[in-house]
């Protein structure tokens, strides 16, 4: 893949639209998700943390995640060199308990770094 290719894959394809929260059409399957919503942009296959989304002590803007149903997380943190895959396979997506696992694993690993 080229440079060109993962550049526009890391850039902000969709102007001043930003990603919208998802309601829960079927709450046995999904909660309303995801993290970021009202925030971030997307990319090429990425959601990207923007600014306004980026938190002390968790991933950098420009960030970039996506997940899957079974609540299978990831995101790459360019800013940091840092890349996190935390794989569960529990429903429904955007559990509470899975999103703390998540979000734990998120905080641990920086907090490793300090």
């Amino acid at each position: 893949m080229s440079e060109a290719a993962i550049t526009a894959m890391m850039t902000n394809q969709m102007g001043a639209v930003r990603v919208r929260r998802q309601p829960n059409a079927d709450p046995a399957r999904t909660n309303p998700f995801p993290i970021g919503a009202g925030q971030d942009t997307w990319g090429f296959g990425f959601q990207i943390t923007s600014e306004a989304g980026s938190r002390p002590g968790l991933r950098h803007a420009g960030s970039l995640t996506w997940a899957g149903l079974y609540n299978t997380h990831f995101f790459i943190d360019p800013a940091s060199g840092v890349g996190v895959v935390v794989l569960m396979q529990v429903l429904p997506f955007y559990d509470e308990a899975a999103m703390r696992v998540y979000r734990g694993f998120e905080e641990t690993v920086y907090r490793s770094m300090d």
